[in-house]
Order: C-alpha cells, then sequence, then structure tokens
C-alpha cells in the first residue's frame, strides 16, 4: 500500500504539475539509467542487479529504525516511479510502459514489497524488543533468511530479464 500510495502520488503530482515529473524524469536519467543502462546484456544485468539489491537492502535493513526508513524508501521509489510513467507515458503510450516494466516487474516490485514487508516487521520486532519481549536480532536473523532465499533470486531473476528481454520486447512495441 504504500508503493501504491507513492506511485499515486508520484502520477497525480507529475499529472497536475508537468515539471515535477520532468525534473524527477532527468534526475533518474543522470543517476540511475545514466549510470546503469550502457554496456552489454550481462554487465547491465550485474549493474541492474546490484542498482536493485541495494535499494532492497535499505528498504529491509531500514526497519531497524521502526520501520521509518522502510516506509520512507518505499514512499520515495512510488514517487520517483509514478512520476517517471506518467511523464513517459506522454511521450511513449501506454503500450510501451507497460512493454517496459511488465517483462522484470513481475519479478522486481514484489521483491520490492516484500523487502518492505520484512523491513516492516523487522521494526516491529525492535519496537518489542524495546518494552522487552521480545529478541529483534533472532527475528532479524529469521528475517533475513528470507530476504536471501526470496528477495536476492527474485532481483537476479528480474535483473536478468530486464537486461535481456525487455529491449527485445521493447523493440516489438515500438
Amino acid at each position: 500500500m504504500i508503493l501504491i500510495a507513492g506511485f499515486a502520488a508520484g502520477f497525480i503530482l507529475s499529472a497536475f504539475d508537468p515539471s515535477f515529473g520532468i525534473s524527477l524524469v532527468t534526475m533518474f536519467e543522470e543517476m540511475v539509467a545514466g549510470q546503469i543502462m550502457k554496456g552489454e546484456p550481462p554487465m547491465l544485468a550485474l549493474q541492474l542487479f546490484l542498482n536493485n539489491l541495494e535499494a532492497c537492502v535499505i528498504i529491509f535493513i531500514g526497519g531497524a529504525f521502526f520501520g521509518f526508513i522502510s516506509v520512507a524508501v518505499l514512499m520515495l521509489n512510488g514517487i520517483i516511479i509514478g512520476a517517471v510513467l506518467e511523464v513517459m507515458q506522454k511521450e511513449a503510450g501506454l503500450i510501451a510502459i507497460i512493454a517496459a516494466i511488465m517483462p522484470h516487474g513481475i519479478f522486481e516490485l514484489p521483491a520490492v514489497i516484500a523487502s518492505g514487508a520484512l523491513g516492516l516487521m523487522m521494526g516491529r520486532a525492535v519496537k518489542y524488543e524495546m518494552t522487552g519481549t521480545f529478541d529483534a536480532s533472532f527475528e532479524g536473523l529469521r528475517l533475513g533468511r528470507y530476504f536471501v532465499k526470496y528477495i536476492i533470486p527474485f532481483v537476479a531473476i528480474a535483473a536478468i530479464i530486464e537486461a535481456f528481454i525487455t529491449p527485445a520486447v521493447l523493440q516489438l512495441v515500438t
């Protein structure tokens, strides 16, 4: 819900203030896409994997701060995605946007959402640790195992699809 709320906020803000969306697209291109989207597919897949894994780790570990960092990063990512999609759908059309996101998004978005859920569960564990009724370190280890078992493989699959398959799908529709 947090990611969707951020997405909606970014989309709406960009629709009402196109300069907001354009500035986020420019920032995204300079900070993320400009640095990552270069090179051959194997290197691109590795760069995408590392970038997305970093975001998921921050979302998960951010839960140790009572979930505030997890919520903030999820919301911010949602706002950026929403604004970028609003701008890009005007330029490229809805079909191109779906083609650009759907193939890898099937794995990447659940990984991000699950990282947020794990982060919020970590935040709850820290809260209960403060009351003396829970061992947050034990819970962190348990949640970390889920992260390694599920999040990392999903992020890896998404990166491979984004580097090797998404460009081909985009060529079909553009």
